[in-house]
Formats: structure tokens, sequence, C-alpha cells
């Protein structure tokens, strides 16, 4: 077996990695730095998907294209974020789309593995739906995409993690609500009165919301955060051949689906922001 990880360095590129391997996979991983990844076999350097080319710099690569490819998975994610859902403006979707979407659907079409994987998360709760803006419509959009093409594309959707991309949008909401003290009130006040700083206050406030929206898949597992060995395990089950689009990673609670979920009116009324020439066509 043969995967290319494109982001390989980051927390869920390296819980890949290692599913990757415990697969017993020759794995071929991508960074924008010029060491090579611990545990790769072989590692694609100076990617950087800021660059229109970049996918053209990782298909010139000989010892990817020399064998065929059985998997790839795609970690890269950005997006106009730290703002809430009805922020989020159609102009912020398509460069949200450009690095986080559509270069994974032209390395599909040129590399032509068993499955492409990407990953999303419990988006549609409202402590997402509170500072993720514009990239909530790009994990639905990818979600969409896995479910109209199951045959080719698959979607891990994991629980929130500690990572320095989650405290990143963490900050950035916090900047939002010190710059404006008329900014979400209710949610502002709920912060104050916890006591706690805001990344503290956050975390708390998704993992109930976790917990509670998603205890029926618990199947009487204690709840806990998500962590990259569940991660990891998500992974494994797709290098194992999983057919359903949809596989959901939530602490140590793992379930697979084949449909979206039931979409808020919030995002339902926007989802014209996302072009219609986004498909694997």
């Amino acid at each position: 077996m043969r995967i290319l990880i494109v982001g390989a360095g980051s927390v869920s590129g390296k819980s890949a990695l290692q599913a990757a391997k415990a697969a017993g996979a020759t794995v071929i991983a991508t960074t924008s730095r010029k060491e090579n990844l611990p545990g790769a076999d072989h590692t694609i350097h100076d990617i950087d998907l800021e660059n229109p080319a970049a996918v053209d710099l990782i298909l010139a690569d000989r010892f990817l294209t020399e064998q065929p490819l059985d998997y790839i998975a795609y970690i890269p994610a950005r997006g106009a974020v730290g703002i809430s859902l009805e922020e989020a403006e159609a102009s912020m979707v398509e460069p949200s789309l450009s690095y986080s979407v559509r270069p994974y659907l032209k390395l599909h079409k040129a590399l032509h593995p068993k499955k492409t994987i990407a990953l999303s998360g419990f988006i549609t709760m409202e402590p997402l739906l509170k500072i993720y803006g514009a990239m909530c419509f790009t994990k639905i959009a990818m979600e969409q995409l896995a479910v109209d093409h199951p045959k080719d594309l698959q979607i891990i959707r994991i629980g929130m993690f500690h990572s320095n991309s989650v405290r990143g949008i963490m900050i950035l909401a916090q900047r939002r609500f010190m710059r404006d003290p008329s900014y979400q009130p209710e949610w502002r006040a709920e912060w104050k009165a916890s006591g706690k700083k805001f990344p503290e206050f956050f975390y708390a406030k998704n993992y109930k919301c976790e917990e509670e929206t998603y205890r029926i898949h618990g199947q009487g597992k204690p709840f806990r955060p998500t962590e990259p060995s569940d991660i990891a395990e998500g992974f494994r089950l797709a290098f194992s051949g999983e057919s359903k689009p949809i596989i959901n990673v939530l602490g140590p609670w793992l379930w697979t689906e084949d449909s979206m979920p039931v979409l808020p009116e919030s995002i339902q009324s926007r989802m014209h922001f996302v072009p219609t020439d986004l498909n694997l066509i």
C-alpha cells in the first residue's frame, strides 16, 4: 500500500502517518519545510499551498508517480475564521476552497488513488458556528463532495482537539470580542461570568456540546475530548477500506455515516456562497 499525506507535519498529519505506517504502507509526505518528516519513506519538500503551482510541484515528484497510489490523505485547511457564520461573506469562501479543497480534487484526478481522504469537524454545532466563519461553508462543501462521490472521496469528521491552528482561531475570536463590546453579548456575558480565559471557556463549551449532541453514538463509553490517537484510529479505519463517506471521530466514539447532517438555516440560506464548479468531475 502507498499513501500520500499532504501536510504530514501537523497534529492530524502525524496521526495519519502513524496509521499509515501501522498498516504497513509506504508513506510519501509533503511539508512546507526543507527537513525530512520523521516516519515518512519519502518527503516532498517546500510545498506551500498558497502557491498556485503547489499541486504541480507535488505531481512532478518521480517517487510519487512511479507506482500507483492507494490513498491520499489531505490535511491542510485555511479560511476566514475567528468570526461568526453570519459575518462570513461570499468573497471569503473561494480563497478557503482554493487552499482546502481544490488541491485535493486536482491530486485525485491526476493520481487516481482508491480514495482521497480529507478532514472536517462537527461544524453544525453552535460553538463552532460562532467562530469558524467562512470555514463552515468549506467544511460542509467537503462533506457534500464525499457524500456525492463515496467511491472516490471520504471525510474524517473529528472532534475538537488541542493544536496550534485551533488555538489560533480562538485567539482571533477573543480579539473580536475584545475589540467590540457589543459583539455576541450573550456569549460575552457567559464567558465573563465563567471567570475563565477565553480558550478555556470555549473548549469547555464545545466539549459539553459534543457530549450532549452525540452521546447516542458513545455505545456506553464515557466521553472525553479527542486526542491524536483517536484521529489515528479514524485514519486506520479509512486505510482499511471503510466504504462509508463519513467517518466520525469524537474522543473514543467512532461511527460512520452515508448522508449529510441536517444543516441549520443559517448555513442553508448561504450555501450559494459555494461556487457551482466545485466538483470531482
